[in-house]
């Protein structure tokens, strides 16, 4: 197992420019780190890639699914601007050497709820649809796309691994699986290691902070369940502590963060990957 960080731990946006940053992750002892993708000019990778090598980093490249970066759309030129905004974060993640590109892909966080379940249906459509689009030309870039179920709160389309799975069959492409996030799994599965059962090889990435988006190991998240489904499955890749600081503004007013889960980001971090590794080498 390799243990990570993402940037939106300190910072949002991230840009190519916060090099010092991933020195502190790299210095904290993390083995790879996860790069939000606010916006695909914001990163470069021939810039980057020769500094995660120093650093002996690898990376991750995750979406920020927000605004008209909307799959599910009823309009084409909407669902088209999606598309281009995956494709330019999956040429980031090949120039990167990220093996997969995550985050809820069918539709923007806090899209609004739709009334009716024909509404519903032709939306579900409309994302399969472009999902299988997306899953060709992710074949192309030789990266995996990983699908995240969100909590009730920030999506009705997609919440639990059985919605992922149900989705996963009917786009029906070996390019794309799941990814996992436990603060969201908190919330709508009722049992983790049985969800990650059911995720089984699909699953191609995992993020986590606890029960209150906090430090790892103090809230009240199924740690141990956690643990069990994994290694049932076999997963050995990449696990990413995924939470957010109050002073990235723009983002905290979105994640409701605002209160400090640690004296310092830097603490937070810190203490999670003791506690993450400690927790994985637990027999």
């Amino acid at each position: 197992m390799q243990f990570g960080a993402s940037t939106w731990l300190w910072t949002s946006p991230f840009t190519s420019d916060q090099v010092e940053l991933l020195q502190k992750i790299a210095e904290l002892g993390f083995d790879f780190v996860e790069f939000p993708v606010e916006d695909p000019k914001h990163i470069e990778p021939e810039k980057l890639r020769p500094v995660l090598h120093d650093l002996g980093l690898e990376a991750v490249v995750c979406t920020a699914v927000v605004g008209d970066r909307d799959l599910s759309s009823e309009d084409p030129q909407v669902r088209q601007h999606a598309l281009n905004y995956f494709a330019s974060c999956l040429k980031l993640a090949r120039g990167l050497g990220s093996r997969c590109l995550v985050g809820p892909l069918y539709a923007p966080v806090a899209k609004p709820r739709l009334p009716t379940e024909e509404l519903r249906h032709a939306e579900w459509a409309r994302s399969v649809a472009s999902l299988e689009q997306l899953s060709r030309t992710a074949g192309d870039y030789g990266v995996r796309l990983g699908l995240e179920p969100l909590n009730r709160f920030e999506t009705d389309m997609v919440c639990t691994v059985e919605d992922a799975r149900r989705m996963l069959a009917d786009v029906d492409s070996p390019h794309l699986g799941i990814a996992l996030d436990s603060f969201h799994m908190n919330i709508e599965e009722t049992d983790f290691c049985e969800a990650v059962r059911q995720c089984g090889d699909q699953l191609v990435h995992v993020q986590v902070s606890d029960s209150h988006r906090g430090v790892p190991g103090d809230g009240n998240s199924d740690w141990d369940g956690l643990r069990e489904g994994l290694r049932s499955v076999g997963y050995d890749g990449k696990l990413s502590i995924e939470s957010f600081s109050p002073d990235a503004s723009s983002l905290a007013e979105a994640v409701c963060i605002w209160r400090r889960f640690a004296p310092t980001q830097d603490e937070f971090a810190r203490r999670g990957l003791a506690f993450l590794r400690d927790w994985w080498a637990h027999t």
